[in-house]
């Protein structure tokens, strides 16, 4: 019989700690806790800004913490497991860990083609914990690559032997139902609803989202892609903000000058005027939210009128100022979350009287 022996390697850089490497050779276990640890600092560049962002990233809550020392395989651990999107940033699946009897989701990502973006994802939810935000709870990286076979709706997993590279990131996340609210505008812009009835369930959902915003801004973080399809519904059929690919840290507002930031980063539709230039906070996502209010409540049946509303157009047929507030060119002007969490309140009451 072949007895394995992994081989751990992990390296202290400035006094700091980084993901263990591990591999059948020393030269293995220490080119993988390299690599490791040049991925969490390149990362971490990212979140470090010319401003103090202690708050948003604590000393106990860096990158290096996310990634969990141990390398084990999807399938020995879970069951059950179904394919429930896949594309360029990799695979999602829903399945059963056999040892809680709990169904999760888990992404799975190439470290060489969407690391740093999923990496950005697992930090910026590492920090929240809300009703309405899609709960993180670990993630790993093995080397065994995901398969998907669509005849047999299978799962299978191969090891990877083309180099002694870490290939995959895992992150196990709160299993959420398929529909997003994307799919939940779509269906309420083909029934016949009540105005009234469409408004008191779309301030509903409106208040929820807000409520998980105001979260994300408490801890200094930038949602920067907020749009009906990152945001889903999770088994109690709350609203659970999702997909934070695209989160950065920010300082603080009062800045004299706003953070120089990637620009064009976001989907263009929902996009703040601001955000295709680089000096921009987190009011942006006050922009976008403006406009998942709207479509909330109004049908918009062309991405052609999605565009004239973001751009300012069309505002005659708004019942509501502080749509238009949020919807404001000037950022400044754009109420802060907490302020729109209690006019929402404010409305709700009148709906219940």
């Amino acid at each position: 019989s072949t007895v394995f022996i992994s081989l751990i390697n992990k390296r202290l850089i400035n006094n700091k700690d980084y993901p263990e490497g591990k591999g059948t050779k020393i030269k293995e276990a220490k080119q993988k806790a390299a690599q490791l640890a040049w991925y969490v600092l390149q990362e971490q560049s990212e979140w470090d800004t010319k401003g103090s962002v202690t708050s948003a990233m604590s000393e106990g809550s860096t990158p290096a913490r996310f990634l969990s020392s141990c390398l084990y395989r999807f399938s020995p651990d879970f069951d059950s497991i179904e394919c429930l999107a896949k594309g360029g940033f990799g695979h999602v699946f829903a399945a059963r860990e056999k040892l809680v009897d709990k169904y999760y989701a888990v992404k799975i990502v190439h470290v060489f083609v969407s690391f740093r973006k999923a990496l950005r994802e697992v930090t910026a939810l590492g920090e929240i914990s809300h009703d309405n935000i899609v709960r993180y709870y670990n993630c790993w990286i093995d080397d065994s690559e995901p398969e998907w076979d669509n005849a047999t709706d299978t799962y299978s997993s191969s090891q990877s032997s083309s180099d002694s590279s870490p290939k995959y990131l895992y992150i196990k996340m709160e299993l959420c139902d398929t529909k997003t609210l994307k799919d939940w505008i779509n269906k309420k812009n083909e029934e016949s609803l009540q105005e009234t009835k469409r408004r008191a369930e779309s301030l509903h959902l409106a208040q929820q989202v807000v409520s998980g915003v105001e979260c994300i801004h408490s801890k200094k973080i930038i949602h920067r892609d907020l749009k009906p399809a990152n945001i889903m519904f999770g088994q109690d059929g709350k609203v659970k903000i999702g997909d934070f690919g695209l989160a950065t840290a920010e300082t603080d507002d009062d800045n004299v000058k706003l953070m120089d930031r990637t620009h064009n980063a976001g989907t263009r539709p929902y996009m703040a005027p601001e955000q295709r230039s680089k000096g921009y906070g987190r009011k942006v996502d006050r922009f976008a939210l403006g406009l998942i209010y709207f479509e909330l409540l109004w049908k918009l049946s062309s991405g052609h009128e999605r565009g004239k509303v973001s751009q300012g157009q069309g505002q005659g047929v708004f019942t509501n100022q502080i749509i238009l507030s949020m919807l404001s060119e000037k950022p400044e002007d754009r109420p802060e979350a907490s302020v729109l969490k209690t006019e929402m309140e404010k409305w709700a009451q009148t709906f219940s009287a």
